[in-house]
């Protein structure tokens, strides 16, 4: 059955109001993105707007209750009703306590907005009420947290307006009293005091009374760590497209296979051919699978289509970056500066930008302003780990490293920055452990499985490493590296035919790559000493002749084996 689009577009306008009233802007901003439907639609859904308004005029329904049937239908095709149920009509005194709190809450005076609507226990109000403490606490957080990595950087400062929020939503969660968004706001609380799975539970009970809520979404997102978890709670949710929506995102923070992003993206294009935020999120998922040339040409498109636009532009300062694309990454930068130069965004482009550059000093100083504006910015944590890296500051890089951990413990770039810290300071223990975990992270990344074989070698442990190069093939960018390492792995063992046959992969690509270097020249002479003790002549000689292009201890050697080779045919032959 095909989804009805004029019901989707009802619904999702309707979001936009149900989030803007309770002040949840993230949420009604990204309903537009993801509904730019197609124009021959809008008939179709001014048809059914007026439809469905009529129909209420003409039974005397006074709107306090939207119907709106067979929602469920756009993907699975099962039929279920879905209901928006609006709160009960405002008293002139409530409604206008709730314009003054709401009037605060965008002019960011939280606590002023929360003291306006006390003893009003209207749900958006009483949602607008706990919300508005929730970020007057988070703010007071910040200013106790003070500069970032400075003498007085206090990471543990809490929120200390949670305890009151979890008095008052608690009753009435157990009696199964709140509505979705109050739901929503005690998931937050949950996740906020380490309740991961009370957290769960609670969201998903969000979403499903009111599955339009993004916000809840993203939350109860944040809370899944691996993908026994998403198939846990998967029966659980409603079935609907948010689901989809939920379901490659989550795919994407996990870094699962290309297939498990691709098949709720596909199914919902059909739906929002024209949405940016599928689009967006494609070019994620190229960058995550290090496909930079196609990330770059949806990014390209984001910009044309939406010139003003920072989200995800920092992801595409990476792709830039890693591309080495100095001229366009100084055009984004720029452009994005005189959009916005106070967005975190901005500030990691532009750090990203002299970081190209080699001015880490500088590139600090951005990523640094980029934390002061948010402090939970993931991305800005871990490029500063990089950049002092690079100034061979390692305590530094591994305070930065621990921050971004802290903040998504499913961040692999965390976890691989803290393991090449370690490694350099000789410590391959230490190092070893953080690659594992970067390695559970991205079980496809063949640069985790490398990281992690060579801190075996440095333990002595061969066997290990080779079983982690043996893996690293199925997902490496450098194959030949990882097939000469897992030979001279096997000649360090004695398994002679085993090194052999990688000597001779690496070989085979090295020569199609036409690719000419020393580790070349020592393969071609392991095979020519190989060949020879097999008493393969002819194989040892054409391996010979072919190191003789070789300079150093190779060609010495090459010229003695060749020596050695015609003096062994000679007396096969006879001729002494």
């Amino acid at each position: 059955m095909q989804p009805n689009i004029a019901e989707i577009k009802y619904l999702l306008r309707d979001a936009v109001v149900q989030c803007s009233e309770r002040a949840l802007y993230f949420g009604a901003k990204w309903y537009p993105r993801i509904s730019n439907l197609p124009a021959s639609l809008w008939l179709q859904y001014l048809t059914f707007f007026l439809s469905a308004r009529a129909a209420e005029a003409l039974s005397g329904i006074d709107n306090t209750l939207v119907t709106v049937t067979s929602l469920g239908t756009p993907i699975a095709g099962a039929s279920h009703s879905y209901s928006v149920e609006s709160p009960p009509p405002l008293t002139d005194l409530e409604y206008d306590k709730y314009l003054l709190a709401k009037t605060y809450f965008e002019l960011k005076e939280f606590d002023r907005a929360s003291h306006a609507l006390i003893g009003c226990n209207e749900s958006r109000s009483r949602f607008l009420r706990l919300y508005a403490k929730f970020l007057a606490g988070e703010k007071r957080k910040e200013e106790e947290a003070q500069n970032i990595m400075g003498p007085l950087d206090n990471s543990r400062a809490i929120n200390r307006e949670l305890d009151f929020i979890l008095e008052e939503l608690r009753p009435a969660f157990e009696a199964g009293e709140l509505d979705a968004f109050c739901l929503f706001l005690y998931g937050i609380v949950c996740v906020k005091r380490n309740a991961k799975q009370l957290a769960v539970e609670v969201l998903v009970r969000s979403v499903n009374k009111y599955p339009y809520n993004w916000s809840a979404w993203l939350e109860l997102a944040s809370c899944i760590s691996t993908q026994e978890m998403v198939v846990n709670i998967t029966p659980g949710l409603p079935d609907n497209f948010m689901t989809k929506f939920f379901l490659a995102h989550v795919a994407l923070e996990l870094h699962q296979s290309p297939d498990a992003i691709q098949d709720p993206m596909r199914d919902l294009s059909l739906i929002f051919p024209n949405s940016s935020y599928i689009k967006s999120q494609r070019a994620m998922a190229c960058y995550n699978l290090r496909d930079f040339d196609e990330a770059e040409v949806i990014f390209d498109e984001l910009r044309e289509s939406d010139p003003y636009r920072l989200e995800h532009m920092d992801i595409y300062s990476n792709v830039l970056y890693v591309m080495d694309n100095k001229a366009k990454l100084s055009v984004l930068a720029n452009e994005c500066c005189n959009t916005d130069k106070y967005r975190p965004e901005t500030c990691c482009i532009i750090g990203n930008y002299y970081s190209l550059r080699t001015e880490h000093a500088k590139a600090v100083s951005y990523f640094r302003r980029a934390l002061k504006l948010n402090r939970g910015y993931l991305p800005a944590w871990t490029l500063m780990g990089h950049e002092y890296l690079e100034l061979k500051n390692t305590n530094a890089a591994i305070e930065c490293y621990r921050r971004a951990a802290d903040i998504n413990h499913r961040d692999y770039r965390a976890w691989y920055g803290l393991g090449q810290t370690y490694e350099l300071l000789k410590l391959p223990m230490y190092a070893l452990f953080y690659f594992q975990r970067a390695t559970a992270l991205r079980p496809y990344d063949g640069r985790m499985w490398c990281a992690t074989a060579n801190c075996y070698e440095n333990l002595e442990r061969d066997v290990e490493a080779i079983k982690c190069y043996k893996r690293a093939l199925l997902g490496s960018e450098n194959e030949t590296l990882v097939l000469g390492k897992l030979a001279k792995l096997y000649e360090k063992l004695g398994k002679r035919d085993a090194a052999a046959h990688y000597y001779r992969l690496s070989l085979e690509l090295k020569k199609m790559e036409n690719n000419i270097n020393p580790e070349i020249g020592e393969a071609i002479l392991y095979l020519a000493n190989y060949e020879s003790e097999r008493n393969n002549l002819k194989e040892a000689e054409a391996y010979a002749n072919d190191a003789m292009q070789y300079t150093g201890t190779i060609r010495e050697d090459a010229k003695a084996l060749l020596r050695d080779l015609k003096s062994r045919t000679l007396s096969n032959s006879g001729e002494i």
